[in-house]
């Protein structure tokens, strides 16, 4: 359309069955205009907008975002009247695509399998920007924004008469709110900002329409944009999707507001690009070479490099590169140094520079954005590179190689679950309990369950169904696996470790006979004030292969006070463990515990019991001290494990029974996204 799209042109390419118009749309950037590329589905369903989306992929290759634009069917809200959608009003789904036709059918209903990911957040944060103008009164300038093409009469896209816009309650047509209840103007589309249905069903139902939009919280159905996302899913192109409202979706469907409704959602087009800065487009390097990736894998890379600033680029150079490549200047970015290497070619391991590049500063980055980078890394490998297959061995040799950066010794992620439990801020008998599942080896990426509020009765019975769900992620795994909980410090004290699985079984089972058990200090790891430190003595801990430096707690709590002991502590950071001098339930115990977790101290045991530290009790923890730290935590697992296997009254007698440790890993931190990558 010419004064939509500057200069048109017609184009069709070689084994594509499409027709396209190129032509170019303001931008937020006057003289740069987007350059864009229309092309017109030949039937509305998902499975037709999937293959012509992936036509056009392939046709033009530098794409950076789709755009489904066109007409659908909106939700009338009259009890509702500032949700009300009406004929000509325009959506913009600036919470995306509810796909309600990819459903998990269960005992209480249809329930959406996965969300749609994808949608570009350059253009969701211009639709919030323009949700929140209209908010403050401001409109968009619809006179400009519905010009007709030029090769059209208006006649084509006029308005209908507002006496065609009837709302139905059956067979009965029932009124429309008031216009300065609602917020529509006269004359002109309201906007309105949501999620959109999208799936194969042309709904004509009113009944089944207000059911759905309740159950999915949606304004609008329309049958293609579930298809574009899925076309754009595997390139690393992103899509968004607005839309001009032209029935009801139900019985009393027409065609009278078709021509009125596309344009205005061409104008919502038109008003959302020309608030957007032009996509960023790399095409050749700076000698001429074609890009060894396409743009918007590029693109995508150069957005993670950016936000990798704090990343050693010159030691990821030296690492990944070497002497391939002349050394990058003190004062080039880490993007500027990727556009160096995006034109070389690998060598005989197959590799190309690049992507060494960014692996390197993956495994130096933040664990979210280095596991981001990774995903892009693997994605590129697998489907543009097809060496998929390489990336794993030189991942390890990559993670070997930091390691022995950061001092060498680190010990490995391992699968684990992590659950946190926190009292209740008004009733004392309840509590809440979330958990974190780490499915594999060597990148802390935990996936994190909703909270579950529980009575502390109920909670061995809660933290029996976490493990469950667990186990059926750790299924094909060899190795052990550990449970950490993680507690707020009056918590740290409870025999954890002795709780139960298989509660409904004659022989309920503690869980240290099956899993290595350790609590961690909730407090700590919500305080980045106490971070530093804590990574430090973490570092020492792991930095050479002997035992940890062991600090015993106070023998005779009144003769030595509290504030020497710690001054102690505070002064040697070479300190990695601290043995309590008595349990945390005695006030001597508990300050000692508070003045190990503020000084940083990763490592800390003590006995459970109230009383003296018995002379048994307090050599086992030396024993159990005296080893490397990768070995601490299989004795004291050995030690439970014996105490497990014996009758009832001998086993309260096993100092392993009442043997607790705090192991607290900062790199496995579900609060901080700078944890080990």
């Amino acid at each position: 359309m010419r004064t939509l799209m500057a200069g048109p042109r017609t184009v069709r390419m070689i084994d594509d069955p499409n027709q396209y118009r190129m032509g170019h749309l303001d931008s937020a950037e006057p003289g740069r205009p987007h350059r864009v590329v229309l092309v017109t589905l030949a039937e509305d369903n998902t499975r037709n907008a999937a293959a012509t989306c992936t036509d056009m992929l392939r046709s033009f290759p530098h794409i950076r975002c789709v755009i489904m634009v066109g007409i659908a069917g909106g939700v009338p809200s009259p009890r509702r009247p500032r949700q009300h959608v009406r004929l000509g009003d325009v959506v913009i789904a600036l919470d995306g695509i509810v796909d309600y036709g990819h459903v998990r059918q269960g005992a209480d209903g249809a329930e959406e399998r996965r969300p749609v990911g994808g949608i570009a957040m350059d253009l969701k944060r211009i639709a919030h920007r323009i949700e929140e103008d209209q908010i403050l009164g401001a409109s968009l300038d619809w006179a400009r924004l519905l010009l007709p093409p030029d090769d059209y009469p208006m006649a084509v896209f006029a308005r209908p008469a507002e006496t065609t816009d009837q709302l139905h309650r059956g067979r009965r047509v029932i009124p429309h709110p008031q216009r300065n209840e609602s917020g529509h103007p006269d004359g002109e589309p309201k906007v309105h900002f949501g999620a959109i249905g999208s799936a194969d069903v042309l709904l004509k139902n009113g009944a089944l329409r207000d059911q759905l939009a309740e159950r999915h919280r949606v304004l609008a159905f329309e049958m293609e944009t579930a298809g574009v996302a899925a076309g754009v899913a595997n390139r690393g192109v992103n899509w968004f999707v607005v839309r001009g409202i032209v029935d009801y979706c139900d019985e009393f469907k027409n065609d009278l507001w078709h021509q009125y409704g596309s344009l205005v959602a061409a104008g919502g087009v038109r008003a959302l690009l020309a608030q957007c800065p032009p996509f960023p487009v790399w095409r050749l390097e700076r000698d001429g070479a074609r890009r060894l990736l396409p743009d918007p894998e590029m693109d995508r890379l150069r957005e993670y490099l950016g936000q990798a600033a704090g990343v050693d680029g010159v030691a990821a150079w030296q690492a990944a590169v070497g002497g391939l490549a002349p050394p990058p200047a003190d004062h080039e970015s880490l993007v500027e140094m990727a556009a160096r290497l995006a034109a070389r070619n690998a060598g005989p391991d197959r590799i190309p520079p690049l992507i060494r590049f960014a692996e390197h500063v993956a495994a130096r980055a933040a664990h979210r954005l280095g596991g981001q980078m990774r995903a892009w890394t693997d994605r590129v490998a697998r489907q543009i590179l097809q060496i998929g297959e390489l990336i794993p061995a030189y991942r390890q040799s990559v993670d070997e190689t930091v390691a022995r950066e950061r001092g060498a010794g680190r010990p490995p992620i391992r699968p684990c679950l992590l659950i946190q439990i926190e009292r209740d801020g008004i009733e004392s008998g309840r509590c809440e309990v979330r958990y974190w599942i780490q499915r594999r080896l060597r990148h802390w990426d935990p996936e994190p369950s909703d909270p579950q509020q529980t009575t502390f009765r109920e909670l061995e019975r809660v933290l029996q169904q976490a493990i469950r769900h667990a186990e059926s992620s750790w299924h094909d795994l060899d190795e052990p696996v550990g449970i950490e909980l993680l507690l707020p410090v009056d918590l740290l004290n409870t025999a954890v470790e002795w709780w139960h699985t298989e509660l409904g079984s004659a022989a309920p089972v503690p869980l240290c006979l099956d899993y290595r058990v350790v609590v961690r200090s909730l407090d700590r790891m919500r305080a980045p004030h106490r971070h530093r430190v804590w990574n430090q003595r973490w570092r020492s801990l792991w930095q050479n292969p002997r035992p940890p430096r062991v600090q015993q707690g106070r023998s005779d709590a009144d003769k030595e006070g509290l504030g020497p002991w710690t001054a102690r502590l505070r002064e040697n950071l070479d300190v990695t463990a601290v043995v309590l001098g008595a349990s945390p339930e005695e006030e001597a115990g508990g300050q000692e515990l508070q003045s190990a977790l503020r000084a940083g101290i990763p490592v800390i045991l003590w006995d459970h019991r109230p009383g003296a530290l018995a002379s048994e009790m307090a050599q086992l923890l030396g024993r159990v001290t005296a080893v490397p730290p990768g070995e601490l935590i299989d004795r004291v697992h050995a030690l439970r494990h014996n105490a497990g296997l014996l009758a009832s009254a001998a086993q309260h007698r096993h100092p392993g029974r009442h043997l607790a440790v705090l192991w607290d890993d900062p790199d496995r931190n579900v609060y901080d996204t700078g944890a080990q990558p």
